[in-house]
């Protein structure tokens, strides 16, 4: 249970959470994106009330998130990962996959392998261009860099940062890693 809790993240910006394991940080993120309701207060998000929309209806308004761990579906390949979201957003985007391709190249040559026998790093990547591929007002991040191996963090460090910088893209992020 939070209480107390008040958060703006404007858009444009890239706002960091930080705090020690068991703080809350997750079930702040978990109500923000609808995946846990709320007993008291509101949540708003492009100046109207979400606090009573479902989990699915707040992904649709451009709530991208990125689960804590490797949030990805072990036995579809990479490219199945993709197709998945991509497809579920009614009209396949063609360009949306190959911008998230561009994004994490190392994706490209894993397409055909199942996403189960990915590296915790790989693994990463595939759910941060998941989140991507529907093309969020704003990407959620649940600590990206748990269960990475510490010379991946910067390349995930660093895509977070080259993405917001070209994109302006808006972002909330939790992480208890300092120097990330």
């Amino acid at each position: 249970m939070l209480f107390g809790i008040s958060l703006e993240v404007r858009e444009g910006e890239l706002v960091c959470v930080m705090g020690r394991n068991g703080v809350g940080k997750t079930t702040l993120l978990n109500a923000i994106t609808g995946l846990m309701g709320l007993t008291g207060g509101s949540i708003s998000f492009d100046g109207k009330d979400i606090s009573k929309a479902s989990a699915s209806a707040r992904a649709r308004m451009g709530i991208g998130y990125v689960p804590q761990g490797h949030a990805v579906f072990p036995q579809l390949t990479t490219r199945e990962n993709l197709q998945v979201v991509n497809e579920r957003l009614g009209k396949p985007d063609k360009e949306a996959l190959n911008e998230v391709i561009d994004l994490f190249p190392a994706l490209a040559s894993l397409m055909n392998r199942p996403a189960g026998l990915l590296s915790g790093g790989q693994a990463k990547q595939l759910a941060i261009a998941r989140a991507l591929i529907t093309r969020p007002k704003i990407l959620i991040l649940d600590e990206p860099t748990e269960g990475i191996q510490p010379s991946i963090i910067h390349q995930i460090e660093d895509t977070i940062n080259d993405l917001h910088k070209a994109t302006g893209m808006t972002m909330l992020l939790v992480e208890q890693y300092v120097e990330f």
